[in-house]
């Protein structure tokens, strides 16, 4: 059978999705459409990719120097250039304090050598690049490692080379429907990237736009070079994480209201199934949480609390569409690993990845598994009311 598959963001946890797909198609199964958020938008695009489950699992046990090569999305910000210091908000912020025996002139070229030095620091200059960047880390290599992913194996009978592609040309070539989640933080806007959308965005960009976990990794600004966004220009915009308004979009593939299908393309008559992360579920076998991030915990509260206040508003959104569709959601096992927990040991992966298959059996073996979405019921000739998703749909592109 085929589906059209929702992938649930969740960063480190997202590995959880390789065994599900494993399970998915021995079962037979195959997708058309593929949406995804975050680390959802990663699994969705590699699928999209031609990647197997097999291929996938081999990117995850990848090592650099001994430890997983997903430990480097965690890095140290790259360094701050003379422009960058001298137009920071930083520096605009020491200029303020006058001291009125200091020339003007003095006192700025004292503060960009002062901002230079403390740069060298590396504590420091995970604070700017917080500051001046939206996260305490660079993410410079995912871009790499991504990139890399969709430039090497076989695709079809030549060699896959999908990196440097946009939107349209990967839909151009893979023919796969493939739309990843963000937001646009300067509009306060859901952003869902397509073909359709986003023609002239970058893939690469469009999924590291889509994983940007607010205060983690810094923020993304949209490059006038990617085109506009359903024919709005959104040049110079911050772009984070999509999950900072919907993790789980379910609601994208079963509406067939205007305002999404302008978006999605028509709606299909494919059965949908979403693929959630479910942190309430314990994962067989799965050792006390191990994290192995080379920063202080107090130093992440207030990523901590970014995450929950996040985690709360989007939850009564999401939570609406899973009470509602529970029949399409297939939850996997999550419980006690980390968001960003990528250097998690072989033992926890593995546990994770087998849990991830055991729950898609059993979603599979449930014939409510299988049921179709439901859609508006017409009360009146000719006329269809609202389901609940055209509902919840309208008010998350609102």
């Amino acid at each position: 059978m085929k589906y059209d598959i929702v992938f649930e963001g969740g960063g480190a946890k997202g590995m959880v999705f390789v065994g599900a797909c494993e399970e998915f198609f021995t079962r037979g199964h195959s997708f058309d459409r593929l949406l995804g958020t975050s680390a959802g938008a990663i699994t969705a695009t590699l699928l999209a990719a031609g990647y197997s489950p097999a291929e996938m699992l081999e990117a995850l046990l990848e090592k650099e120097a001994g430890r997983s090569v997903f430990t480097g999305f965690m890095g140290p910000p790259v360094s701050f250039s003379e422009d960058e210091i001298r137009n920071s908000a930083t520096k605009k912020m020491l200029d303020g304090v006058d001291f009125t025996f200091v020339p003007d002139f003095v006192e700025k070229k004292l503060h960009e050598a002062l901002l230079r030095a403390l740069t060298a620091s590396g504590t420091f200059r995970h604070v700017l690049a917080l500051v001046e960047r939206g996260g305490w880390f660079a993410a410079d290599r995912f871009i790499s490692w991504f990139n890399a992913k969709l430039n090497s194996g076989t695709w079809k009978s030549g060699r896959r080379e999908f990196g440097s592609m946009t939107l349209e040309q990967f839909f151009a070539a893979t023919g796969v429907e493939l739309a990843v989640v963000a937001s646009d933080t300067t509009d306060g806007k859901i952003l869902v990237l397509n073909h359709r959308t986003a023609p002239d965005c970058p893939i690469v960009w469009a999924v590291r736009m889509s994983m940007s976990i607010p205060l983690v990794w810094d923020e993304i600004v949209w490059q006038a070079s990617w085109g506009k966004y359903v024919g709005r220009d959104v040049a110079a915009h911050a772009i984070v994480d999509g999950g900072l308004l919907s993790n789980f979009p379910i609601e994208l593939f079963i509406s067939d209201a205007p305002q999404v299908t302008k978006l999605m393309g028509p709606k299909k008559d494919n059965p949908v199934l979403g693929m959630l992360i479910d942190e309430k579920l314990p994962v067989p076998e799965a050792k006390g949480l191990l994290v192995h991030i080379n920063i202080k915990p107090e130093e992440l509260k207030t990523v901590q609390r970014l995450r929950r206040l996040v985690d709360t508003a989007t939850g009564a959104h999401d939570k609406m569409v899973i009470d509602e569709y529970s029949h399409l959601v297939a939850h996997l096992p999550a419980a006690g690993y980390g968001t960003t927990e990528f250097d998690m040991s072989d033992e926890r992966r593995d546990a994770l990845v087998r849990a991830g298959r055991e729950a898609m059996a059993l979603y599979l073996d449930t014939p409510a598994g299988l049921t179709l979405p439901s859609k508006g019921v017409a009360r009146i000739p000719g006329a269809r009311m609202p389901s609940t998703a055209d509902r919840i749909a309208a008010n998350l592109l609102e």
